[in-house]
């Protein structure tokens, strides 16, 4: 027995012992494979590079109104239903103004009646001397002629309000009813949007706001065209700010008429703007992870012999998501070391 236990300890040392030695085997194996393996080496390239700031939004109108009646009642004639074009100054709808002519009717009479009984009293006291208590009632009563006058016209105003009009041609987008002879409440409204308005319009931290300015070239995607780009320009940037729950941000307006053939557009399309900040032609650039940060400084690796570099400081300029523009520290000859 004591000879089998010593068998087995001796077949569990010789394991032990192949296993470290496998170990350490595959572990040399890798490292002189890392040690063979070829560095790789690119040398700076001159081309354009451009920095760009990249936006998301929605499409807007700037001519949009939301049209209401001074107050509800029933709808006798609605000319449009929602997605029709509609003219300038076209009647949307008109709401019953049976009510509002009787009581028109009724101010014009006394407004006659008042009218005759002034200019009788006119007539009787033209060629005498008025006493207080007799100038007192003709003023009194020119008052009362004047406030006829204003009832009569605010009857009139109040009929013309009846009449939903459009202020400017466009399409409505929104109609609280469908037929006539509806109750209208006086919150209910129609919306009309002129499709000819249409722009971008997006939203930029106020961290980028200062490098956005009025004509800058942008391009738009939009999430409904996938692939295609329109291209446009700044038209405007807020002066006030808006705060949103990311933070305080800007809004950046951006024209698409030209590229809103057919109408393709609609209100509320959500997408991109990417603007072009600057522009360097032949710029002397590298690959950006080929560079490192340490202590605020950027460096790089620059090949010294054929399997050795050295680290070298540069100063950089312009970046893109791909490359960086190289101001000093390296020139066209030099060779960078990429990393693995």
């Amino acid at each position: 027995m004591k000879i089998l236990a010593e068998l087995k300890k001796r077949k569990k040392l010789v394991i032990g012992i192949v296993i470290i030695f496998l170990i350490l085997l595959g572990f040399i194996v890798i490292r002189s494979r890392k040690q063979e393996r070829p560095l790789a080496f690119i040398t700076p390239v001159r081309q354009e590079i451009i920095e760009t700031l990249e936006i998301s939004g929605t499409v807007d109108a700037l001519q949009k109104a939301r049209l209401r009646f001074i107050a509800g009642g029933k709808v006798t004639y609605l000319s449009a239903q929602e997605g029709d074009a509609i003219k300038k100054w076209q009647t949307l709808a008109t709401l019953d103004p049976a009510s509002l002519q009787k009581s028109l009717q009724q101010d014009l009479n006394l407004y006659m009646q008042n009218r005759w009984d002034w200019e009788a009293r006119i007539d009787d006291t033209k060629y005498r001397w008025l006493n207080d208590a007799e100038q007192l009632a003709k003023d009194k009563a020119q008052w009362d002629l004047e406030n006829k006058v204003l009832d009569v016209e605010i009857q009139d105003i109040a009929i013309k309000n009846t009449r939903l009009t459009a202020p400017f041609a466009g399409i409505l987008t929104h109609s609280p009813i469908t037929s006539a002879g509806t109750q209208l409440l006086g919150s209910d409204y129609f919306e009309l949007v002129d499709p000819t308005s249409l722009v971008f319009v997006g939203r930029v931290d106020e961290a980028d706001v200062a490098k956005i300015s009025e004509g800058l070239s942008a391009q738009i995607r939009l999430d409904a065209f996938e692939g295609e780009i329109f291209a446009t320009a700044v038209e405007r940037v807020s002066f006030a700010s808006s705060e949103i729950a990311d933070g305080t941000v800007f809004s950046v307006r951006f024209p698409l008429l030209s590229a809103n053939d057919g109408l393709r557009f609609r209100l509320g399309m959500n997408g991109d703007a990417t603007i072009e900040l600057t522009k360097v032609e032949q710029a002397l650039t590298v690959p950006l992870n080929a560079t490192r940060i340490r202590d605020d400084k950027i460096y790089v690796d620059v090949r010294t012999g054929e399997k050795t570099t050295e680290e070298r400081e540069i100063t950089t300029g312009k970046e893109t998501d791909d490359v960086v523009e190289v101001l000093s520290g390296l020139s066209e000859s030099d060779q960078v070391l990429l990393p693995e």
